[in-house]
């Protein structure tokens, strides 16, 4: 049996996860496999981290307008960068994903803030329908 085709997605939303009111899609990937859409993940999370909380050293935020470009935020103020930069190298939390992705379900890697929530998932896509209760 060959490993799936994956469709990967990277979103960003208001509210919360499970009660977005819209939902964008950043980016999206058809991996033709698991271990590919994983990489696609990997490549993103950091990529998304950077535009949620950018580095003080973003070539960006060079010139006449850097002061007052960052602010710092309140004490204990949700901090949905730092689970999206641990992402790739978190080998316990790839390898769970990677069993999902092969046995058909989603993987989702979600983080919010005060102002929206940040999305990176992986699904299997079905490539081949079969009749219900029909054997290959």
């Amino acid at each position: 049996m060959q490993p799936p085709v994956v469709w990967c997605e990277v979103t960003i939303g208001e509210g919360r996860a499970n009660t977005a009111a819209r939902e964008w899609l950043l980016d999206g990937y058809v991996a033709p496999s698991p271990r590919l859409a994983l990489r696609w993940l990997d490549a993103w999370a950091p990529r998304l981290a950077n535009r949620i909380d950018p580095p003080l050293d973003a070539v960006w935020l060079e010139g006449p307008h850097k002061i007052g470009a960052i602010r710092v935020v309140e004490h204990n103020a949700p901090d949905p960068a730092t689970p999206l930069r641990a992402w790739p190298y978190d080998t316990e939390l790839h390898d769970e994903a990677l069993a999902a992705i092969s046995d058909g379900t989603v993987f989702r890697i979600a983080v919010i803030d005060r102002h929206g929530f940040y999305s990176l998932s992986a699904r299997p896509l079905l490539t081949r329908a079969e009749p219900h209760g029909c054997a290959p």
